[in-house]
């Protein structure tokens, strides 16, 4: 997070080095800061959205002029969000997981593996919480009127192209007490959870925004917008099930891993994004 703040701070130093009125200005750039919901579409019957996320966003943006209504937006934004879900029982399947320590493991890693006498555990996931970072990139056409008096509206149309940095899970669901599905279950939370690829690296959004410019000093304007994204690609890695390198499962004590199901998590997101910058 040091690291983050230091680059935005050199890139509003260089921007507001060369500031000047913006009605003539062929470049503008700044600082942004937002917050947002996150609103997941579950792909599965078995995991669902579990209310509303969050985000949490902080960058830099710049906003080159192409003509004097019309502007294309890039720069670099740091998305930290949180999406939840909650399993269903659907069919009466439970969804279960195999963990050392913090790590969750492949189900192929667990092919006759003894549970009675290893360190590896058993969880059944009832609710999970993932934490994730994203470094976003966005490329928008912007639509902006003339400055009427201190104040000129805009629109804005295109992409948030997004990179995965990070994520951890906080889970609840319950441990079986001798690591086999024989025996009674305890609550558990399991927090700060990893699984290599859980997340796909990529995500893409189509977005469409508007707000609001204010020049409060002869330099320097503050904008505040409201946005709608509809992500197009998938949230979850689809590994591939044949060889067992997924991470979930869905079976029932009586069952065990006798009957077990393999599956992924499926979701695509939504987002609604209020964003304030300020721009030199």
């Amino acid at each position: 997070m040091r690291n983050i703040l230091i680059l935005l701070f050199l890139f509003h130093a260089v921007l507001h080095s060369t500031a000047q009125d913006p009605n003539g200005k062929k470049i503008q750039g700044g600082l942004v800061f937002g917050s947002g919901l996150n609103f997941q579409k579950s792909g599965t019957r078995r995991i669902a959205e579990d209310g509303i996320g969050t985000n949490f966003t902080v960058g830099a943006n710049i906003i080159y002029k192409l003509n004097e209504s019309m502007g294309f937006q890039t720069g670099i934004e740091f998305d930290f969000d949180k999406l939840h879900y909650k399993t269903t029982n659907h069919d009466g399947l439970g969804i279960y997981y195999y963990y050392s320590d913090t790590q969750i493991l492949p189900v192929n890693e667990m092919a006759g593996v003894n549970l009675a006498t290893s360190t590896n555990k058993l969880f059944q996931l009832t609710e999970r919480t993932h934490q994730a970072i994203y470094l976003t990139l966005p490329t928008m056409l912007v639509f902006r009127t003339k400055f009427i008096g201190y104040t000129r509206y805009f629109g804005k149309f295109g992409l948030r192209n997004s990179f995965l940095l990070s994520n951890k899970m906080n889970d609840k669901g319950f441990n079986f007490t001798d690591n086999s599905f024989s025996q009674p279950i305890v609550s558990n939370d399991q927090n700060d959870m990893k699984a290599r690829s859980e997340l796909f690296f990529f995500k893409s959004a189509v977005g469409i925004a508007g707000g609001t410019e204010w020049n409060f000093s002869g330099t320097s304007t503050i904008t505040a917008e409201l946005g709608f994204y509809y992500g197009f690609t998938p949230l979850h890695t689809n590994r591939n099930i044949e060889k067992g390198n997924n991470y979930l499962f869905a079976t029932t004590p009586s069952n065990g891993t006798n009957a077990a199901i393999r599956m992924n998590n499926q979701a695509t997101q939504t987002q609604l994004l209020l964003k304030i910058a300020i721009l030199f």
